[in-house]
C-alpha cells in the first residue's frame, strides 16, 4: 500500500517531472532506474496506540514495560500513544485489551529526495550583501520582492498598504523539519524558548551551539518564510508574527504519524493560533481506523484549544473524490483547511509579467472531499520563472534536499502544495490579529467565504471554495 507525504517537486534522474513525494516506509530511490526499492523495516517496531477513551490509562507505562516496549509519546489529552520495541506477540496482546481501540504500525516514512533544480538564478542573492531589516518598511521593500508573483496573486500588498502587517501576539506553529532561526529573514520571529524537536537528532554534531529544532534539511525554513519574513531578501505574508518551530521530521525529511500528532497537540498546548502542517500521511480507512481516529482527535483538540490546522492534499495529482477507501490526513480532517496549489502557466522573465497565476498546478491533488481552498505553490520547470522563491536554511547537511540550499545559496526555487499551505496559514495569522484569538471556526469561515471563486461555480474539486484573497478576507474589498 502506498503512503504519500506532501513535500516539493523533485528533479528526476532523467529530467524534471511532476512527481508527488511518496511517503512510504523504508524506501530508497534506485539511481539506475528511479524505481523505489524496499529496505529493511524500521527496527524500532513503532506502533500507534489509540485508546477507546480519549485519555491514556494511568498504568499504561507499566503495561508497555511488561510487554518489552518503550513509550515514545503518551498524549493523555486525546488518548493516543506511540510506542516502540514491541514484538508481534506483544502487539497482539496489547491490541486485545478492552481499553484499546487500535494498535497500528507507525514506521518512519521516507519521502523521495526533496529538492529543486538550480540554474544560477538564485546565485545573486548569495553574493550580494543583505541590507538590515527596516522595522517600518513595507514587505515590498524586500530585495527580491519583484519575483514574488505569489504574494501579488493573493492581494497581500493591498493588506500591507492598509496596515495589516501582522502581530507578534499571534503564534503560528510550523510542524516540519525545523526552522533556521538565525536566518536574517527569520531572526527574531522564532520563539526560541517554546520551540521544540520531537526528533532524536544531534544538531550540534553538524553545527555546535545550535538549538535542537534547527533545520538541517531546508523544507521547514522555506515554509516558514512564506508565513512571515523580516523582508530583507523575500517578503512573507506577515511582517510580524511569532513562529513556533515544532520539529517533527529529521534531516532526511523522515517523520512518523506519532510525531506529527504529538506536534499538533504540543502546538495547541502552547497556545498556537495557527498550525501549519505541509506534510501528512495516507491510509486505507477500513484498514487503519486508529490512524484516522488519532488525526481527527488531534485536529479537533487543537480546534477546541483555539488553533486552526492548515495542511495539504499532496503532489501526485490524485483524484481524491474517486480513490476508494483512501484518506489523507490531516488534510481531510473535518476541522482542518486543506490547500491545493496554483501557479503561472507562463512568464516573460524573472520579474514577470506572469500568465494566469491562478492556474491549478498540474501536480496538485484535487477533490471536493478534500480541498478547501487554493493558494500559490508554483508550477513549471526551473528557468521558466514560474516557481516559488523561498529562503534557504543556513544549516544545510549532505541530506539537504534543495541543491541551492546545499550549495549555501540564500534562495531556493521550489514548487508544491507544501508552499500553498503557508499562504493560507499566513492569512489566518493576519485574521487572528484582526479578529482576535480563540475562534478558529470564525477564521476558517472567513478564509473560505472570502476566496475568489475560480473554476466551476461554488465548491470546485481543484480550487475548493476558491483561491484565497487576503484583502477581501480582511474586509478591504468587497
Amino acid at each position: 500500500m502506498k503512503r504519500h507525504a506532501s513535500c516539493i517537486l523533485i528533479l528526476s534522474l532523467v529530467g524534471l517531472s511532476l512527481q508527488g513525494c511518496q511517503d512510504q516506509p523504508a524506501l530508497t530511490e534506485s539511481r539506475a532506474s528511479g524505481a523505489l526499492a524496499a529496505t529493511p523495516a524500521d527496527p524500532a517496531g513503532r506502533q500507534l496506540v489509540v485508546f477507546t477513551a480519549e485519555r491514556v490509562p494511568a498504568a499504561f507505562a507499566d503495561r508497555i514495560a511488561r510487554l518489552g516496549g518503550t513509550i515514545e509519546a503518551a498524549l493523555d489529552s486525546i488518548g493516543v500513544a506511540a510506542v516502540t520495541g514491541l514484538s508481534d506477540v506483544a502487539v497482539t496482546e496489547l491490541g486485545a485489551a478492552a481499553d484499546i481501540r487500535a494498535v497500528e504500525p507507525d514506521p518512519m516514512t521516507s519521502p523521495r529526495d526533496d529538492g529543486e533544480s538550480t540554474d544560477g538564478l538564485a546565485d545573486e542573492a548569495a553574493s550580494e550583501a543583505a541590507v538590515p531589516a527596516d522595522a517600518t518598511a513595507s514587505p515590498t521593500a524586500a530585495q527580491f520582492y519583484a519575483r514574488q508573483w505569489n504574494l501579488r496573486a493573493v492581494f497581500a500588498p493591498d493588506a500591507w498598504a492598509a496596515g495589516h502587517l501582522g502581530s507578534r501576539d499571534v503564534v503560528v506553529a510550523i510542524l516540519d523539519t525545523g526552522i533556521d532561526y538565525t536566518n536574517p529573514d527569520l531572526a527574531g520571529l522564532v520563539d526560541l524558548d517554546r520551540s521544540i524537536s520531537f526528533v532524536p537528532e544531534d544538531v550540534t554534531r553538524h553545527y555546535p551551539g545550535r538549538l535542537p529544532f534547527s533545520d538541517l534539511f531546508w523544507h521547514g525554513t522555506a515554509v516558514a518564510s512564506v508565513v512571515a519574513s523580516n523582508a530583507i531578501l523575500l517578503a512573507g505574508v506577515n511582517r510580524y508574527v511569532t513562529l513556533l518551530a515544532v520539529k517533527v521530521a529529521d534531516s532526511t525529511n523522515n517523520h512518523t504519524v506519532g510525531r506529527l500528532i504529538s506536534g499538533i497537540v504540543y502546538a495547541a498546548d502552547q497556545g498556537a493560533d495557527v498550525i501549519n502542517l505541509s506534510r501528512g500521511s495516507e491510509r486505507h480507512k477500513s484498514q487503519s481506523p486508529g490512524f484516522v481516529a488519532a488525526f481527527e482527535r488531534a485536529v479537533n483538540y487543537a480546534f477546541r484549544k483555539g488553533a486552526l490546522v492548515v495542511s495539504v492534499p499532496f503532489n501526485d495529482g490524485a483524484d481524491l473524490d474517486h480513490n476508494g477507501d483512501i484518506v489523507r490526513l490531516p488534510c481531510e480532517a473535518a476541522n482542518a483547511i486543506c490547500a491545493a496549489a496554483t501557479g503561472p502557466t507562463g512568464a516573460a522573465g524573472i520579474n514577470g509579467p506572469w500568465v494566469d497565476v491562478d492556474a491549478i498546478a498540474p501536480y496538485s491533488a484535487f477533490g471536493r472531499s478534500a480541498v478547501s481552498v487554493a493558494a500559490p505553490g508554483g508550477a513549471g520547470e526551473v528557468g521558466q520563472f514560474r516557481r516559488m522563491w523561498t529562503i534557504c536554511t543556513t544549516t544545510p547537511t549532505a541530506t539537504t534536499g534543495a541543491p541551492a540550499c546545499r550549495a549555501h545559496q540564500a534562495i531556493a526555487q521550489p514548487a508544491g502544495t507544501s508552499f500553498a499551505a503557508p499562504h493560507v496559514a499566513g492569512l489566518a495569522a493576519l485574521l487572528v490579529a484582526q479578529l482576535g484569538h480563540g475562534n478558529p471556526a470564525l477564521i476558517r469561515a472567513r478564509i473560505l467565504q472570502s476566496a475568489d471563486d475560480l473554476g466551476e461555480p461554488g465548491v470546485d474539486p481543484y480550487y475548493g471554495k476558491g483561491r484565497i484573497n487576503v484583502a477581501r478576507a480582511l474586509g478591504l474589498i468587497n
